[in-house]
């Protein structure tokens, strides 16, 4: 079995990321069979960063999770390319990077788990080329391809459908999707964007999307669209505005998912079984 955290939009550095890092320390103690927190993009608000040494790495990264000792792997959110994006990625290498916690080698990469792989895709595609967009998906298809592990996790910053204030995904990014799908398939989309929680199976796939954008940001629970839905049949499960992160398991007959608040009290249970 593999289990993680998910979360993401977590770098504010202020009371509600701690409030969520520590449930985050509290639900590792409970379950000691966690190995990694995936944070899916908007790592450090409300800019980024201008190199390996500025001093947010530590602010809103190093400082509110110094009690979770475990690697973190993430990816680029929208506020992560407001500077600029690569001393996020340079960090990875960087001598600052205190026990090697935070791990992005690339804006596109994929990690190997028991059980699992995860493909960690770029979808700030308004400051990606034609040819960076397509060279991403050809290596995201491969990746995918070349895997042999029972479940395969996708995981971008932003919202692919969404009923939060961000919506559905922009032209671009549903046009990857679309195109991805045409070629492989995968078992979980992850993503933030939107600061609320949410599990939507999309379109005629029904692919479980999970929106966790509560890592840091508490969010305006009167932004709520349900008729985003109706873009293609997809079905919103479960809905929340509170922060806090989500407990993946990952078994050999099904995958798990489990929503917290950021007291640590159980919101929601979604099981994909195959």
């Amino acid at each position: 079995m593999f289990e993680c955290i998910l979360v993401a939009d977590t770098g504010s550095g202020n009371n509600d990321q701690y409030l969520v890092s520590e449930s985050m320390s509290k639900l590792i103690k409970k379950n000691p069979k966690i190995q990694a927190v995936m944070i899916v993009g908007d790592n450090i608000y409300p800019d980024g960063c201008e190199s390996v040494e500025d001093e947010q790495f530590v602010t809103k990264f190093q400082e509110p999770y110094k009690n979770i000792n475990l690697p973190f792997y993430l990816c680029l959110g929208n506020h992560d390319y407001h500077i600029k994006a690569q001393p996020q990625i340079d960090y990875t290498f960087s001598k600052h990077n205190l026990n090697k916690k935070w791990n992005m080698p690339h804006n596109w990469y994929s990690q190997e788990f028991p059980l699992c792989d995860f493909f960690f895709i770029d979808t700030n595609f308004k400051h990606l080329n034609h040819l960076t967009i397509n060279k991403q998906l050809r290596d995201t298809i491969l990746s995918i391809q070349k895997s042999k592990k029972k479940w395969k996790i996708l995981c971008g910053h932003h919202t692919w459908r969404s009923v939060g204030g961000h919506g559905n995904a922009e032209t671009k990014h549903e046009k990857f999707m679309n195109d991805l799908l045409k070629k492989v398939t995968f078992d979980l989309y992850v993503c933030g964007h939107d600061h609320c929680k949410s599990l939507i199976e999309v379109g005629k796939h029904k692919i479980p999307t999970l929106v966790i954008g509560t890592g840091g940001k508490s969010y305006d629970e009167n932004l709520f669209y349900p008729e985003k839905m109706d873009k293609d049949n997809s079905i919103l499960e479960f809905f929340s505005p509170n922060l806090g992160a989500c407990h993946m398991k990952c078994k050999k007959d099904s995958l798990v998912l489990i929503c917290y608040n950021e007291l640590l009290e159980k919101e929601y249970q979604y099981v994909s079984k195959k």
